[in-house]
């Protein structure tokens, strides 16, 4: 019977020398390190998985796709705009543009609360740049456009279901920008002489 301390430095010794292998060898092992690389792995989500960033204006909790998303920043002077609509809550300066916040709470028939509105959502698209506030810090999270459920019915009142794409079990609900932005009521468009 072999001694087990003997077996183990002799082990030792074996893995502590240089291994020598062909030129032909190697090669080998490099290809299939650069196959294994260079696999696609699987993908852990499903197909009608998205991307979507969610925030909490005031009691409800809504989400925009990510895609339509350029930045969120915390909210800092706000100028506000007389005689403007009560969704529009103002501008603010983003690196030398100016940008409309809108304040989606009165268009979508919410009271607002008294809890102060923290961040900003910036949104991006054909229309334009816009923001939108948000109560809290917002988060990303992953949703599946399957899992989507219709308004119900104890959603606000004032909320359009032309700017939902859908609400999650949890009653996040899933906003679609471009929507809500070419709705007529959100596009000012007056001059003044």
């Amino acid at each position: 019977m072999a001694d087990p301390a003997l077996s183990a430095a002799v082990e030792a010794e074996a893995a502590a020398r240089p291994m020598e292998i062909t030129p032909q060898q190697r090669n080998a092992i490099f290809d299939r390190r650069a196959a294994a690389l260079a696999a696609v792995p699987p993908s852990p989500r499903p197909a009608d998985a998205f991307e979507a960033l969610q925030f909490s204006l005031g009691e409800e909790c809504y989400a925009f796709p990510s895609g339509q998303v350029s930045e969120v920043r915390q909210l800092e002077q706000l100028t506000a705009l007389p005689s403007a609509p009560a969704f529009v809550a103002g501008l603010v300066n983003v690196r030398g543009r100016v940008v409309p916040v809108l304040d989606p709470r009165p268009l979508f028939g919410v009271a607002a609360t008294a809890e102060p509105c923290r961040s900003l959502v910036l949104l991006s698209l054909a229309q334009g740049e816009v923001g939108v506030l948000a109560s809290n810090e917002p988060g990303l999270v992953w949703l599946r456009a399957s899992e989507l459920r219709g308004l119900p019915v104890e959603a606000p009142a004032g909320l359009d279901p032309k700017y939902v794409r859908g609400v999650t079990s949890e009653l996040v609900i899933v906003l679609d920008a471009g929507r809500l932005l070419a709705d007529p009521r959100v596009v000012v468009q007056e001059e003044v002489s």
